[in-house]
């Protein structure tokens, strides 16, 4: 990951940066704004891999069980 995705503003708040030069935050530190788009490449990994989080009462093997 590029080291100048997280900046901070003209406000002294901090931003990321994601595709498309879009800016997200603004966060207080610097810390959170890198948690922040941990959290967010994550979220984007989990979706592109097609992992689902499936609640467990309808988890697709408790489902296959009671059939």
């Amino acid at each position: 990951m590029s080291p100048n995705r997280i900046s901070q503003g003209d406000d002294g708040q901090w931003y990321f940066k994601v595709r498309g030069n879009q800016s997200m935050g603004p966060y207080p530190s610097h810390q959170d704004a890198a948690h922040a788009l941990n959290v967010y490449v994550s979220a984007c990994q989990e979706r592109v891999e097609g992992r689902i989080r499936w609640p467990r009462f309808l988890h697709p093997l408790r489902l296959r069980r009671h059939a």
